[in-house]
C-alpha cells in the first residue's frame, strides 16, 4: 500500500496538462574544462529552476543529479572557477513539459533503484549480525556494517554501545532530567500510568514476530522499467522499533542529552527578545503537543521524530532559562571538517563566511518574528544558522570546525546495541542471507551494466541527449510497436526542436554545445563568467588593466587567488592569456614535474597526496601547450551571499 501511494504521488507530480499551442523554452549549459569533476567539460539542462546534469561518480557509473539553479551555478562557475555558456531552446509547452517530465521520471527512478541496492546491502549486514549473534557472537559480523546499522536520534541521549555516558555540568543536567520527567507525567497524564510499560512490552512482542522481507524480482531492462517498488524493509522496520524502545527509555529514565548535543551561547548576539521568548514558549508547547500525539501514532518512524521533539524541548527550556538561545548540534555524525593548516591562508574567505552566517541567523530570527510565526520548520532554520555560524566561530580561535554536513533535523546516532532480536532461527538466516547475496549480486550487475561510465560512448553529453530522445519518443511506446525508433526520433526531434543531433559524434562537451548552437531553436546565447573573471573584470574597471593583467598571472602575486591545497600546483593562469598559454603551460608543467620529485620523498608521510597532486598538474598543464585551457584554480570557501542573483541567468 505504501509503494502504491508514492508511485501514485510521483505520477501526480508529473502530470502536466499539455499546452501545444503557446511557447516555452529550456536551457542547455556547456561548462567549460576544469580541474576536478568532468574535468574534459560539462553539460546540463535547466527547465525552469530545475537543473539535471549526468556525473561520473567513484563507483564508475553515471548518475542523473538534479539541483536547484542558484546551487549549480555556485558549485560550478563559483567554487570550481569555471565559465558557463547558455544557450535558451525555444519549443512548444507540450515539448517543454514532455522533456522536463521525463528527466523528473528518469532521475527519481534511478533513485529509487540505487535506494533498493543500498536497502539490500543493509539488509544483508544485518542479517549476517543476527546470524553471528545467534551462534554466539557479539559484535557486528563486518568492519563494513558499522557504518551502516545505525539508530538515528538515538545518540542524543545516548552514547555509542560500550561507552560511558558524556553529560555536561551538574546544574544543566539536572534541569534537563526534570524537563524529561515533565514530559512522562503529561504523558501518563494523557494515557494512563502504565502507557510506556505497555507500550514498550508490545514493541518488543512485535520485534520477535519479525521476519525478512520479500524482495521483488530485478528487472535487467532498467531504461524500461516502471517505476520502482518501494519496499519497508526487515533492517527499517527493526531499527524503528528498537529506536522507538529508546525513545520510550528516554522518557522513563530521564537522561540529559550527551554532552556535545546542545550548543550553549552567551554572546550578544544570541540574546533572546521579549518577542522570541513568546515565541519560543508557544513553540516548546507545541513539541510537547507533537511529542505525545506521536507516541500513540502508526507511523513508522515515530521513535525518531520522539527524540528529537524531546531534544528540542529541552533546547528550547534551556533558552528560556539562560536568555540566550541554546541549539541541538545539527551536524551529521560524518561531517566534513577542515583544520587551520587549510583554512588560515584564506582568513578574509572566511571571514565573509562567519559574517554572512550570523547575517544569516540574524534574518531567520526577524522573519519568524515579523511574521509573529515560529513553527517547526521557522525553527529548524533558526536551528541550523545558529549551528552554522557557532561552529565557523571556532576559525577565530583557529581551531577545526565542520564545514558541510547540516541536516534540517538533528541526526546523531549511535551503533546497533544489544537489545531484543527477532525469533529466527540460523537456518532461517542463513536462507534469507543468500536469497539476499544473489538478489544484490543481480542488482548490482544490473546497474553497472545500465549505468557504466564510458569516456566515448556513455558521458555527460550522451545520456543527455539519450534522455532527451526518450522522451520524444514516449508518446508512441503505448501504442503498437514503432518500426524504425531511430527515424521517427529524427522526424520528432527536428519537429519539436529544430534539428537532431548524432550523439556518436557529438560526445565531447564543446562539440555538443556547437550542435547545439547550429541545430536546435536557440533564440539565445550567453556566456556567464566564472568567479575569478568576474573579480578580473571589477578590478579591472577600477585599475590600471594592464598592471592588474600582471598582477593576477599567477598565484604568487595574485590578490584574487590563493593557493588551495585541492587544486594542483601551478604557477600562471592561462585561461585569459591565451597567446602566452604555451608558454606559462611549460611553467605550470615544471611545477607539476617538481611537486611529484617533492611528492615522491614526502610519500611515507602523505601517503602520496603530493605525488598524486604533481602528476595531475601535469597532466592538466599539458593542454596548454596545444593553446587549449583546462587548469582555472577553485575557491573551496565563497560564501553563497557572494553569488549575486543579477549575474544568474532568469530562467
Amino acid at each position: 500500500m505504501r509503494s502504491k501511494l508514492q508511485a501514485i504521488g510521483v505520477l501526480a507530480a508529473l502530470a502536466l496538462p499539455p499546452s501545444a499551442g503557446t511557447a516555452a523554452g529550456f536551457n542547455y549549459l556547456y561548462i567549460e574544462a576544469g580541474e576536478g569533476n568532468s574535468s574534459g567539460g560539462h553539460t546540463a539542462i535547466q527547465f525552469d529552476d530545475e537543473i539535471y546534469h549526468y556525473q561520473h561518480v567513484d563507483s564508475g557509473l553515471i548518475r542523473l543529479f538534479r539541483q536547484e539553479k542558484t546551487e549549480f551555478h555556485f558549485l560550478y562557475r563559483y567554487l570550481q572557477n569555471r565559465p558557463m555558456h547558455l544557450s535558451r531552446v525555444e519549443v512548444g509547452e507540450d515539448t517543454f513539459d514532455l522533456l522536463k517530465n521525463q528527466f523528473k521520471w528518469r532521475f527519481l527512478t534511478q533513485e529509487r533503484q540505487f535506494k533498493l541496492l543500498d536497502d539490500l546491502h543493509k539488509e544483508r549486514m544485518f542479517i549476517r549480525h543476527l546470524l553471528q549473534k545467534s551462534t554466539g557472537g557479539h559484535a557486528i559480523a563486518s568492519s563494513d556494517a558499522a557504518p551502516v546499522l545505525r539508530l538515528k536520534g538515538v545518540g542524543l541521549f545516548y552514547p555509542e554501545p560500550g561507552r560511558q555516558p558524556q553529560y555536561t555540568d551538574s546544574n544543566l543536567t539536572k534541569q534537563q532530567s526534570l524537563s524529561v520527567q515533565s514530559l512522562r507525567r503529561k504523558v501518563e497524564q494523557r494515557y494512563g500510568p502504565d502507557f510506556l510499560q505497555r507500550r514498550r512490552e508490545m514493541i518488543e512482542a512485535q520485534i520477535k514476530t519479525l521476519a525478512p522481507s520479500q524482495w521483488p524480482a530485478i528487472n535487467s531492462d532498467l531504461v524500461a522499467e516502471e517505476f520502482p517498488s518501494s519496499i519497508y524493509t526487515f533492517t527499517e522496520r527493526y531499527s524503528d522499533y528498537l529506536t522507538a524502545l529508546f525513545a520510550i527509555k528516554a522518557l522513563m529514565d530521564a537522561p540529559p542529552l550527551q554532552s556535545d548535543v546542545l550548543l550553549l551561547t552567551s554572546q550578544p548576539v544570541f540574546k533572546i527578545s521579549e518577542a522570541e521568548r513568546r515565541a519560543l514558549a508557544e513553540l516548546q508547547g507545541d513539541f510537547e503537543t507533537g511529542l505525545i500525539k506521536a507516541l500513540d501514532s502508526n507511523r513508522p518512524d515515530w521513535g525518531y521524530a520522539v527524540l528529537v521533539d524531546m531534544a528540542r524541548y529541552i533546547a528550547i527550556d534551556a533558552s528560556l532559562q539562560s536568555g540566550y538561545w541554546v541549539f541541538i548540534d545539527d551536524f551529521a555524525d560524518n561531517s566534513e571538517s577542515v583544520g587551520p593548516d587549510q583554512y588560515l591562508e584564506h582568513s578574509a574567505q572566511i571571514r565573509m563566511l562567519v559574517s554572512d552566517a550570523r547575517a544569516t541567523l540574524e534574518r531567520n530570527r526577524l522573519s519568524a518574528i515579523s511574521r509573529q510565526q515560529l513553527g517547526e520548520a521557522e525553527y529548524s532554520q533558526i536551528e541550523m544558522a545558529g549551528n552554522r555560524y557557532i561552529e565557523l566561530l571556532n576559525s577565530e580561535q583557529r581551531h577545526d570546525f565542520r564545514y558541510n554536513g547540516q541536516k534540517a533535523l538533528p541526526s546523531k546516532s549511535v551503533g546497533l546495541p544489544n537489545g531484543p532480536v527477532p525469533n529466527l532461527s540460523p537456518e532461517q538466516l542463513t536462507t534469507a542471507l543468500s536469497a539476499l547475496d544473489n538478489l544484490e549480486n543481480s542488482l548490482s550487475e544490473t546497474l553497472n551494466q545500465s549505468y557504466r561510465y564510458d569516456l566515448f560512448s556513455r558521458n555527460c553529453v550522451t545520456e543527455l541527449f539519450g534522455t532527451i530522445k526518450q522522451a520524444l519518443i514516449k508518446p508512441y511506446r503505448s501504442g503498437d510497436k514503432v518500426a524504425d525508433p531511430e527515424a521517427l526520433t529524427v522526424k520528432e526531434s527536428e519537429q519539436r526542436l529544430g534539428g537532431y543531433i548524432e550523439t556518436a559524434y557529438n560526445f565531447v562537451p564543446f562539440v555538443a554545445y556547437q550542435s547545439v548552437l547550429d541545430r536546435y531553436h536557440v533564440t539565445q546565447s550567453r556566456d556567464l563568467d566564472s568567479y575569478r573573471g568576474l573579480e578580473l573584470a571589477k578590478l579591472s574597471a577600477r585599475q590600471n588593466s594592464l598592471i592588474t593583467g600582471l598582477r593576477e598571472s599567477n598565484i604568487i602575486s595574485s590578490r584574487l587567488y590563493k593557493y588551495n591545497p585541492d587544486d594542483a600546483l601551478f604557477v600562471f593562469f592561462t585561461d585569459d592569456n591565451v597567446l602566452l598559454r604555451p608558454l606559462f603551460g611549460v611553467a605550470n608543467i615544471g611545477a607539476g614535474i617538481g611537486q611529484s620529485v617533492y611528492g615522491f620523498f614526502s610519500w611515507p608521510l602523505d601517503s602520496g597526496k603530493n605525488l598524486q597532486s604533481g602528476a595531475t598538474g601535469i597532466l592538466m598543464s599539458l593542454p596548454e601547450l596545444f593553446f587549449f585551457n583546462m587548469r582555472k584554480g577553485s575557491y573551496r570557501y565563497l560564501s553563497l551571499n557572494q553569488l549575486t542573483h543579477a549575474d544568474l541567468p532568469d530562467h
